[in-house]
């Protein structure tokens, strides 16, 4: 019979593998794979303290490490592992570091012994800002190169939780995905517009929104201008784009959008 044996840093990188396999799953659309995410990322947090504080000397992994006879099938947990980081160095696990980690644990005990409710945005959310202030603990304080050791297949999904710009954006794209399924446009409506590119940005997040005062709203840096949404002249009704209409102040002091044919300026234009 084969024997499979990993070491403390092995098994932590193994951990770290699976969670972000299962976390590819769930982006796929296999939403109830952010729950074996969740667990995998737990053991990996909680292993690669223990890593940590293992390289210090070994015997502090053990919860009585001064007694007579040691018990080495008792390890410390997560919290133990953390209060002596802290202690060597104080807030070393920041308190919003902290606090993500008290999600991670409760999400975690719940799964394993319990009934259990997930947001899934908020898992995702979470479960990137734990990985990256992982990576930061590991730059600063262990020689452990993470990303030498993760799987060619899950490289992607490394970086886009490494990387909190491209983790946005990816979740900002994702909503405008929703937004733009939620609103397609009936083949009568081809060409009502739902989604632009955002010129602040320059992602495909510009989309509908009621509450912005154009109609639209990026869904990654909230702007609300774009020369390219559309807009009705109060005049004739043709629809055009923000690039192309004028706004007037009519005599009864309201504003009015108008084309370039009811505001006169194709004629300034063509004399031009």
């Amino acid at each position: 019979m084969t024997t499979h044996q990993l070491d403390l840093l092995e098994n932590a990188l193994d951990s770290l593998a699976e969670a972000l396999v299962k976390f590819e799953e769930g982006d796929a659309g296999n939403a109830k794979a952010y729950k074996f995410s969740v667990l995998h990322m737990a053991q990996f947090v909680e292993l690669i303290f223990k890593h940590h504080i293992a390289q210090k000397h070994p015997l502090l992994l053990y919860k009585d490490p001064f007694s007579q006879k040691l018990d080495r099938n008792k390890t410390i947990g997560m919290w133990e592992a953390v209060n002596f980081i802290n202690n060597e160095a104080a807030n070393t696990i920041s308190k919003t570091f902290h606090t993500d980690l008290n999600w991670l644990k409760g999400l975690r005990n719940n799964i394993e012994h319990h009934r259990f409710t997930m947001d899934v945005p908020l898992a995702r959310t979470t479960i990137g800002r734990i990985f990256r202030s992982l990576l930061e603990f590991l730059e600063d304080y262990s020689d452990v190169e993470v990303e030498a050791q993760i799987p060619a297949h899950t490289m992607q999904t490394f970086k886009q939780l490494s990387d909190e710009y491209e983790f946005k954006r990816v979740d900002a794209i994702r909503e405008a995905d929703r937004i733009e399924e939620l609103n397609s446009p009936s083949n009568d409506e081809a060409d009502f517009v739902v989604r632009l590119d955002c010129p602040d940005c320059d992602n495909p997040t510009l989309v509908i929104n009621d509450d912005s005062a154009t109609g639209f709203r990026c869904t990654y840096c909230g702007n609300e201008e774009s020369d390219e949404i559309p807009v009705s002249c109060d005049i004739c009704g043709v629809v055009t784009t923000q690039n192309d209409i004028d706004t007037w102040v009519a005599e009864n002091d309201e504003v009015e959008n108008r084309c370039s044919h009811c505001s006169g300026r194709y004629l300034m234009e063509k004399d031009d």
